[in-house]
């Protein structure tokens, strides 16, 4: 059983957890206020303006992302290089409102991830139409049906 000693050690399922929150980031819209005169893209900001930010749509966009609605973890495995920065991914958001719970969420993520797929696997029941809906965070448009079964391992038998 992994312990938090050894979050650091899971590299893959960090990354695996990394590129279901470039999909499927669960803030997958935020607001900021532009706090002086700006002009972006051509487009003039003036200080004041409610501007809404959304890392489902810059976390998909090919411009960063190569096959960007395909699922590869191993895209996070040099992610300090490339293209992709604070401003390309930001499924916790940024800069001084950037979520403090971050490094605490991704920690637990990898360890309980880590502890399930030690003991089972996970499929999604087939004829499933999965659709992310955008409420206050994103979720899915119904129950996932999945089906669970114990991995064949010899401590199992």
């Amino acid at each position: 059983t992994p312990t938090a000693a050894d979050a650091a050690g899971l590299k893959f399922t960090r990354m695996v957890i990394q590129e279901s929150l470039r999909l499927y980031p669960p803030a997958w819209t935020m607001s900021r206020v532009a706090l002086e005169d700006d002009c972006i893209g051509g487009y003039a900001i003036p200080a004041g303006t409610n501007l809404m930010l959304s890392p489902y749509i810059v976390q998909r966009n090919a411009a960063y992302w190569p096959n960007p609605e395909g699922f590869d973890p191993a895209r996070f495995e040099n992610f300090d290089t490339g293209k992709q920065t604070a401003d390309t991914y930001f499924p916790f958001g940024g800069g001084p409102r950037r979520c403090i719970g971050e490094h605490f969420a991704v920690m637990e993520m990898s360890l309980v991830l880590a502890m399930i797929t030690q003991k089972f696997r996970l499929d999604l029941i087939p004829g499933q139409n999965v659709q992310p809906v955008p409420k206050i965070s994103l979720r899915p448009s119904k129950a996932v049906q999945m089906s669970v079964n114990r991995v064949d391992h010899p401590r199992y038998h």
